[in-house]
């Protein structure tokens, strides 16, 4: 077997030995160089997938602006159509029921008292609130309306008795009369005929709240 010999002088022997310590750390800079490279890739990867995430919902955000702009439109809509429907409702609830005013005032004319002439006016409904205002305590405006009837019948008695059914109505109130004694018109002379003139204030007897009679409400597509 053939011995390898050494021809480095023996000075110089150290220089050529393999320098551990300085492999080791240089061994440990490339790892942490990798670990590094590693993580760059790692979290730019992360980082890229956030963004993504974040222009993604970005743009849900504004379709979600947009239709929430598309749908203010409706709501401004609705809230007119209710303010609409309360101005209604308030003019509904405050008008003058004419019908039941006369009708009511059939039913109390006695057999032996007949008209020369009747004349009702109605008050007008309470006017409408102010928007932004509801919260502003003022007295309402409201007006009543009038009834005024001349006639004859036989006997002051009868004519008493007239003011008096007239003062049960609840839509009459302030039932005064103007005068009596002389007939109304063309009567038989050979009767005994007393004329009146009477006067009363006509009442709204509906609810505040009384709602509108819709029961259903049809809508046609343009």
């Amino acid at each position: 077997m053939v011995r390898r010999i050494n021809l480095v002088p023996a000075d110089q022997r150290q220089r050529t030995s393999t320098d551990l310590g300085f492999v080791a750390v240089g061994v440990l800079t490339v790892m942490v160089l990798v670990g590094l490279a590693f993580g760059f890739f790692y979290y730019s990867g992360i980082l890229s997938e956030k963004e993504a995430e974040l222009a993604d919902l970005q743009s849900q955000n504004a379709q979600l602006a947009a239709q929430v702009a598309a749908l203010m439109k409706f709501q401004e809509i609705e809230a007119q159509r209710q303010a609409a429907e309360d101005l209604v409702r308030i003019i509904y609830a405050g008008r003058t029921l004419v019908s039941e005013v006369l009708g009511d005032l059939s039913l109390v004319v006695p057999d032996n008292v007949w008209f020369g002439a009747v004349n009702l006016t109605a008050g007008d409904p309470p006017p409408a609130p102010i928007a932004g205002q509801a919260d502003i305590a003022a007295p309402a405006v409201v007006t009543h309306g009038s009834l005024s009837i001349t006639g004859n019948t036989y006997s002051f008695e009868d004519v008493a008795r007239f003011l008096v059914r007239l003062d049960q109505m609840p839509s009459l109130g302030l039932v005064t009369l103007g005068s009596a004694g002389d007939p109304v018109g063309t009567v038989d002379p050979a009767k005994e005929v007393r004329g009146f003139a009477v006067t009363a204030t006509v009442y709204n007897t509906q609810s505040e709240d009384t709602q509108l009679p819709v029961s259903r409400v049809e809508v046609e597509a343009p």
